[in-house]
């Protein structure tokens, strides 16, 4: 019989420990199934919060947005008013790593940016149901104009929905970005349903109706679309150094100090974005997986005329990435 010394033992035992070694958000280091996969890790998670459907209520998120419902604001697929308790689920997002994570960039559905004052989806269900905003009655959403940089003059915030759904005919503000399933473009779209006034302390999102089908959930944004009007736009091309396919690349762009994020899409060898804004600072992002490893490339960029950009995606793991993520905040 072989015996194994107690220094071997020791030895496996600590070897075995860190190849099952967890990040901070329970995925296992460095394997990564796919880049959706990572993300879902690290994406803004989803509060709950019950009031009554007779009398209506309130409620703060973690994060500050404060949420208020009127009395009597829903109705069931039927058309009946909601007289019991109702669920409300409710994110919020102001930070850009969690616009990445959550894959809610600011962008208008024709590709171009939008500086955001906010994001937050909300959803209303009773017995399992998905319900609407009964005519007549808003939501109304304080979102802490601190968590975003401050007031932003002289141009108002406007409210904006996301639309996942957009029929490649709806062009009233440009070209249609890449088409999504089914011949359909996704992005932000100005909803003249509902508005945005801003107070001292917060950008105030009136909600008249959810979007269909209710059972998805709402997507708001309060936006403003006409920041980078500004500044020239200019067409800045990402040059990957490998293959797009062999890490199956995503890439963005995270503007510094504006609450703004957008994701470049690739054209097959590339990732062309012909909305950049000449002159501003940013970052790009590229992201993607290989053999269950995430790589990744940060590299800081001042947008020039016509400007193209090579990147090489470099070994990380998850908390490498948010870090860095981070702190492009």
């Amino acid at each position: 019989m072989i015996k194994i010394s107690k220094t071997i033992t020791l030895v496996i035992a600590i070897i075995a420990i860190s190849s099952c070694k967890k990040d901070p958000k329970g995925a296992s280091m460095n394997t990564y199934p796919s880049l959706a996969y990572f993300f879902a890790q690290y994406a803004p998670v989803m509060q709950t919060y019950t009031i009554s459907g007779t009398t209506g209520g309130s409620f703060t998120s973690p994060q500050g947005t404060t949420v208020v419902i009127p009395a009597n604001a829903f109705s069931d697929p039927s058309g009946a008013p909601v007289l019991g308790n109702v669920t409300i689920h409710f994110k919020d997002i102001y930070k850009k790593s969690d616009m990445l994570f959550a894959g809610m960039p600011t962008m208008m559905y024709n590709k171009r940016p939008l500086k955001s004052g906010g994001e937050f989806f909300i959803k209303a269900t009773a017995n399992s149901l998905a319900l609407t905003l009964t005519p007549g009655k808003k939501i109304t959403i304080n979102q802490p104009v601190s968590l975003t940089g401050g007031i932003d003059p002289p141009n108002p915030q406007l409210p904006f929905v996301f639309n996942d759904s957009i029929p490649l005919g709806f062009t009233p503000g440009g070209p249609i970005g890449p088409a999504g399933p089914g011949g359909f473009a996704s992005g932000w779209i100005l909803s003249p349903a509902d508005s945005v006034i801003t107070s001292a302390n917060n950008y105030i999102f009136s909600l008249y109706q959810f979007s269909m089908p209710a059972d998805s959930g709402t997507w708001c944004n309060s936006d403003n679309n006409s920041y980078f009007s500004a500044y020239p736009q200019t067409t800045l091309t990402l040059i990957p150094d490998e293959p797009i396919s062999e890490y199956h690349t995503s890439v963005y762009l995270i503007f510094t100090n504006i609450s703004s994020m957008v994701h470049v899409y690739d054209n097959g060898t590339n990732f062309p974005y012909q909305y950049a804004p000449q002159g501003l600072q940013c970052t790009i992002v590229a992201v993607g997986t290989k053999e269950g490893k995430l790589y990744s490339s940060f590299i800081p960029v001042s947008i020039g005329p016509n400007h193209s950009q090579h990147f090489s995606m470099h070994l990380t793991n998850s908390a490498e990435f948010a870090d860095q993520l981070d702190a492009l905040n």
